[in-house]
């Protein structure tokens, strides 16, 4: 009995710490409760948390994304959320805090859990609507080694067509493009897989249907995204 009880209570205690469905504990931990569902952070005041993705990705792992959104006093125009990523193994924690896309109006933007490969990453989506111009981004994010790093910044979708009426502006050149995002196999030697992009619509008003096989550059720690689509306003 004596013996039973010392191995029932030895596995009690070398449970993973954040392995249970909830992590309110861990995010109490860290973050100061506002009310049930949202948090606050001292860093970044005037700015509401609520757990936007909670993904368990194994037996003692998970992923969990904190998002956080303006109050009435950080939601105009220019104002953009926040993103905290988590990877929480066991009681030990990673994270990368204060992640920035193109939100607008306080929001911070959407998120999802990406596979990889053999891992699991994170994709986080902003965008905006602007005098004319719209623009979709994905930032791609995954756990290498002891940090958590952005390995691709894509920008997904693009237009200039409320700014650029052929009609209008003589030699008005119209962007309306979209790049799919996509990941291959897993091949030797290999920590991440090939990034495959396609891009299909138009571009400086040049029709476009065009794809590449992006290997993940260990030096760089990124995806060589080309040139071309890095499209800014």
């Amino acid at each position: 009995m004596k013996l039973a009880l010392t191995l029932a209570l030895a596995g009690m205690f070398s449970a993973p710490l954040y392995a249970a469905d909830d992590t309110t504990r861990f995010i109490n931990k860290h973050y100061q409760p506002l009310s049930v569902g949202e948090w606050r952070k001292a860093d970044t005041p005037g700015f509401v948390y609520r757990r936007c993705l909670d993904k368990p990705i194994s037996a003692q792992q998970r992923i969990l994304v904190m998002c956080g959104e303006g109050d009435n006093a950080n939601s105009a125009g220019a104002d953009s959320g926040y993103f905290d990523i988590w990877y929480l193994t066991g009681d030990k924690a990673i994270s990368l805090a204060g992640e920035q896309g193109a939100g607008r109006y306080g929001q911070s933007g959407d998120v999802q859990a990406v596979r990889m490969g053999d891992q699991w990453g994170v994709v986080t989506k902003t965008g905006y609507s602007l005098q004319g111009f719209t623009q979709d981004f994905e930032r791609y994010y995954v756990r290498l080694g002891e940090r958590i790093a952005n390995v691709a910044t894509v920008t997904v979708y693009s237009d200039n067509l409320g700014f650029c009426d052929v009609t209008e502006k003589a030699g008005c050149k119209q962007d309306e493009l979209k790049v799919k995002v996509g990941f291959g196999e897993m091949h030797a030697g290999q920590r991440l897989p090939d990034m495959k992009l396609t891009a299909k619509g138009k571009l400086a008003g040049e029709a476009m249907n065009k794809s590449w096989l992006l290997p993940f550059d260990e030096k760089t720690q990124r995806y060589p995204v080309p040139e071309v689509l890095n499209i800014g306003y």
